[in-house]
């Protein structure tokens, strides 16, 4: 880390949990743009470093329990404010080459990069976005 004093190591903070399922749902609000993607990485890049190196990441949400807020339901009402979202599952990230990387608090998650010009590949593992069925719902109201 000596090499990125002002930026912070990840390790401390990644979760000793497995890796998603493959049938795991990824959330990522949206719409999202490879401009969106970048920006998210560099700022990633710009605060950690994993095991000393610079870390391209993008965060992402797993759904990763039937019922409450880790839930696809749940993470749906979180991502309220988002018209659309993605909905990929963890094992098509995989299957295109993508690492996820169990960060912070439960349930989020980093797809880490190895480099800008991924991204592109990663727009198109997210896919079309969907209708968040909880968008412009006031709180209270069903």
């Amino acid at each position: 880390m000596a090499d990125h004093p002002e930026r912070q190591e990840l390790r401390p903070h990644l979760r000793g949990e497995a890796v998603p399922d493959d049938s795991v749902v990824v959330v990522r609000g949206g719409p999202t743009s490879i401009e969106k993607l970048e920006a998210h990485a560099a700022r990633t890049q710009g605060v950690y470093v994993l095991d000393g190196q610079p870390l391209l990441g993008v965060s992402v949400f797993c759904a990763l329990d039937d019922i409450g807020p880790a839930s696809l339901d749940g993470l749906l009402q979180r991502f309220a404010p988002y018209r659309v979202v993605h909905l990929p599952l963890a094992g098509h990230l995989r299957e295109v080459g993508f690492e996820l990387l169990a960060s912070f608090h439960r349930p989020h998650f980093t797809v880490k990069l190895r480099a800008l010009d991924e991204l592109p590949r990663l727009l198109n593992a997210l896919g079309k976005t969907e209708p968040n069925p909880y968008h412009g719902r006031r709180p209270g109201r069903r």
